[in-house]
């Protein structure tokens, strides 16, 4: 076995999430996923964490570098949840201590450290707006939405919705909201 079968499920689920709004299955999944440059640097990040052989994992590492380059989507998250969605591609940066499954990502998104306190701790069900910023040594809850163009700075409960700059609450949510406001 040359790949550790765990974290290839995680790119299976990331496939099925991305096909399930167009109702594809198999190899035709597959081509819709493959088709686009953040999915394909995505895909690229997945097999060379699961690669069991380093040879085969600096190649596909390698392949990642020079399709994040093209996509400018930047994964340096070690425990990546499965069922991410990347709506649109350019520039995404995605450095987290854990991001739980079922993550929703649109463009000009930065999730990082700030160099003084660490990085944030991303929940499952989130839904992350166009140009918003989650930045620190913080926790983002399970099923919340935070808006276009807000900077993240303090933790966020979970199913909330927050918007601005600094971050504030909007309103609770009902859990799964965000997936049904987009659709996956």
């Amino acid at each position: 076995m040359i790949f550790d079968p765990s974290k290839l499920e995680r790119l299976r689920a990331d496939v099925e999430r991305r096909a399930r709004r167009r109702g594809l299955t198999g190899s035709a999944a597959w081509r819709l996923f493959w088709a686009e440059p953040q999915n394909r640097t995505l895909a690229w990040h997945r097999w060379s964490e699961a690669a069991y052989r380093p040879l085969l994992r600096a190649l596909c590492h390698r392949f990642y570098l020079r399709s994040s380059r093209r996509s400018g989507l930047e994964i340096l998250t070690p425990d990546l949840g499965g069922g991410v969605i990347l709506l649109h591609w350019g520039r995404i940066i995605l450095n987290a201590t854990t991001i739980g499954p079922n993550l929703c990502v649109f463009q000009g998104v930065t999730v990082g450290n700030d160099f003084a306190s660490g990085q944030p701790q991303i929940g499952s069900e989130v839904f992350l707006g166009a140009g918003s910023i989650v930045i620190g040594n913080i926790s983002v809850g399970d099923d919340v939405i935070v808006a276009a163009g807000s900077v993240v700075v303090s933790d966020i409960p979970p199913c909330s919705l927050v918007a601005g700059n600094p971050a504030r609450l909007i309103r609770a949510v009902e859990p799964g909201e965000a997936r049904r406001r987009i659709g996956y």
